[in-house]
């Protein structure tokens, strides 16, 4: 558009037309400097079409100009057009108050020439009223006269219907009214300066006739990309006739009456929704509607649509259209497409055939799919979404029934319809017929091959599993042999632990009592020989049960209770130890192994205590408790250093660990010098499976 480099309002009006253009004839501040002096001085022109026959190198010479004409445009100020009874042009008018531009103005004009940006114009220096003019009377143009750019700054009338009405506040200084319009053979802009702002929706599809100055848009080259229309007042816009409506099916018909340029109005079910594109059913045919209404819309909305026909790649199509949902129905029922019909018939409609799935194509926004239908190839595009995830699954070569929106694509000098695509929208919109049979020949190469390498590696696995197997079974034969004499042994001293040697020093205890009473107390040593006679029958009992490796007698008789309580009598001496017993919980009977390995841990802690601890006081606690039972036996004797291994020769410390770690716990030792000792083992009346059978077997006394 033409206007003075003024920075940003200049820019926002190229922004508004979407073209990058300039008002012909504009010239930047930067372009306005001292040209260097002629050789010779230049003749001064008087007449328009003078100055519009010079070429831009000319133009910019600076040729002195003395023009009288009328002015037919007194806006974008300060610049104007002024015609004279040759042509009219475009002045880059002076910023000075005392130069008034006012239209229709009978002006003397003194100024020089410039190239300008599409043609030439001229640079006022001084300006003079003569008085008030008489515009000229414009001649009638069909759009296709104007559309080349040779009427550039001339006064004219044409017609047209507005596309568009709305208020520019920033193109220009003053407000104007920026519309688009229809004529026969294209499309052009319009800029009227208003006083006020008020709503020309209403304009919308009314046929007009304008009169005014026909400008030019361009391109930094110079090149025509448009024309833009300046019509002085409001006034000189008139309407001549108001917008009708048309059925869809005169869409672009051929009418002797009716132009093409008109809204129309149609009611259609909604097939898809696509961005600004919107998909109808309507009359048993397809339309596609652009729009820029963003209001969302379901498939089965009926709508009313608003828009002005234009051609399609095959089917005419309504575009800058508006519209409104009127009720929810039911999904448009699609049509069977049937490839031997002529393709533009399903342009735009739902249509539904079967077809073989081929390929498919990662894409940025979604997923396409490469179809079959007999000797017809198409492709089938998806949304990213749950409609693609589901196609991902869908096995290549699986007859499938595809229902979406078909897009036909025409081509060649008679728009021969010569291929078409589908828009797939929801999951259900693929149906899986068959799906391919995986016995085919490659599957059953491929299977051959991997039986075979697997039955070959089957082969040399077998053969060298057999030779480590039978280099372990020697390993573990004799691993057992010599395990079960060392457990064997273990087992032969833990017993002769607990029992003889107990029942020897108990013996021999008595007969040191008998000893010592002998003189003093006869009955004292007559009960004390007694004693250690029945010991000594007790002692013979356990020694043959433990060479026949038989559970102690006392927990056959009765539980682990009775039999520690009685285990433990011959072992303290009822004049000197007290032995006090706690149980807590309901007792139960435990596991064989569990209730002797209990039972030979209390024996031996109350024999230490006795024997080595000299304690006057033992307490032994037993505790039942729903995941566990506790046997806890302390002592008031001398105690010992914890850390410090068993002096040599002594297995009782070492062997009640090993019989606690061979129910899967541990023993706790706690002793001190002079305080006492505490010894506890905990064992889980579930233990976990997998106890340690070679720790068992392999921890024994080594001193």
């Amino acid at each position: 558009m033409r206007a003075r480099s003024v920075g940003a309002p200049f820019v926002q009006v190229l922004r508004l037309i979407a073209v990058p253009v300039l008002v012909a004839g504009a010239l930047g501040v930067g372009a306005r400097a001292q040209l260097p002096p002629p050789a010779k001085p230049l003749p001064t022109l008087i007449h328009v079409d003078q100055i519009r026959r010079l070429s831009p190198e000319q133009a910019s010479l600076g040729y002195p100009v003395l023009v009288r004409g009328v002015i037919t445009m007194d806006a974008p100020a300060p610049d104007f057009f002024v015609q004279d009874a040759t042509a009219g042009i475009y002045v880059e008018g002076s910023v000075s108050p005392k130069y008034p531009h006012l239209l229709s103005q009978f002006v003397e004009l003194e100024g020089v020439t410039g190239p300008g940006k599409f043609a030439p114009v001229i640079r006022e220096t001084k300006l003079r009223v003569l008085g008030n003019g008489v515009l000229p009377k414009p001649p009638l143009f069909p759009f296709s006269e104007l559309a080349n750019g040779q009427h550039d700054s001339q006064w004219a009338q044409v017609r047209g219907i507005v596309r568009s009405a709305a208020v520019d506040r920033s193109s220009w200084r003053e407000s104007a009214l920026a519309m688009r319009v229809a004529s026969e053979g294209g499309e052009f802009n319009v800029r009227v300066p208003i006083a006020r702002e008020e709503d020309f929706s209403s304009w919308v599809d009314s046929e007009v006739l304008i009169e005014g100055v026909c400008g030019s848009l361009y391109n930094a080259n110079r090149q025509l990309t448009g024309i833009l229309f300046y019509v002085p007042r409001l006034s000189f816009i008139q309407v001549e006739a108001p917008a009708t409506e048309v059925l869809l099916s005169t869409l672009l018909r051929f009418s002797p009456a009716d132009g093409t340029h008109h809204r129309v109005r149609v009611r259609g079910i909604v097939g898809y929704q696509q961005g600004n594109a919107l998909f109808l059913q309507s009359q048993g045919k397809g339309l596609r509607v652009l729009t820029q209404q963003g209001t969302p819309l379901e498939i089965g909305d009926l709508v009313e649509v608003l828009g002005f026909p234009a051609m399609g790649d095959s089917a005419p199509m309504v575009e800058d259209a508006v519209f409104h949902r009127l009720v929810h129905e039911n999904a448009p029922e699609p049509v069977k497409l049937n490839l031997q019909a002529p393709w533009e018939q399903f342009d735009g409609a739902v249509v539904t055939t079967d077809a073989k799935l081929l390929n498919r194509q990662a894409q940025p926004d979604g997923l396409r799919l490469m179809l079959q239908h007999g000797d017809v190839f198409f492709d089938a595009d998806v949304a990213a979404g749950a409609a693609a995830e589901r196609m991902l699954s869908i096995p290549l070569n699986s007859e499938v029934q595809v229902t979406g929106i078909c897009l036909v694509r025409s081509g060649g000098l008679w728009q021969i319809p010569q291929s078409f695509r589908m828009l797939l929208r929801v999951p259900q919109d693929v149906v899986v017929l068959t799906t391919p049979s995986w016995w085919n020949l490659g599957h059953t190469l491929w299977l051959l091959g991997v039986t075979g390498g697997v039955l070959l590696a089957v082969i040399v696995w077998v053969v060298v599993l057999g030779r480590r197997l039978q280099e372990q079974m020697a390993i573990i034969r004799q691993k057992l042999r010599s395990s079960a004499v060392l457990e064997e042994r273990n087992r032969i001293a833990r017993e002769l632990h607990d029992t003889l040697e107990q029942e020897l020093a108990g013996i021999t205890m008595q007969l040191d009592l008998a000893a010592d009473c002998f003189q003093q107390a006869p009955r004292v040593a007559q009960q004390a020989l007694e004693t250690a006679r029945d010991m000594s029958r007790h002692s013979m009992v356990e020694a043959r049960r433990s060479v026949w490796d038989l559970r102690c007698q006392l927990l056959q008789d009765g539980d682990l209770v009775s039999a520690l309580t009685q285990i433990v009598e011959p072992v303290v001496s009822r004049e000197q130890t007290k032995v006090d017993f706690k149980i807590q919980g309901s007792p139960v009977r435990l596991p064989g192994p569990v209730e002797m390995n209990l039972l030979r841990i209390g024996q031996e802690a109350v024999a230490n205590a006795v024997k080595h601890g000299g304690a006057r006081q033992v307490s032994i606690e037993l505790r039942y408790e729903p995941a566990s039972v506790c046997l806890t036996v302390s002592d008031d004797g001398r105690g010992f250093s914890a850390g410090h291994p068993s002096p040599t020769g002594h297995f009782g410390l070492l062997d009640m660990r090993e019989r606690a770690q061979s129910m899967g716990s541990h023993l706790r030792v706690e002793s001190e010098l002079g305080r006492g000792t505490r010894i506890a083992v905990e064992v889980p009346l579930h233990p976990p499976e997998g106890i340690d059978e070679e720790l068992k077997a392999n921890t024994y006394s080594g001193r």
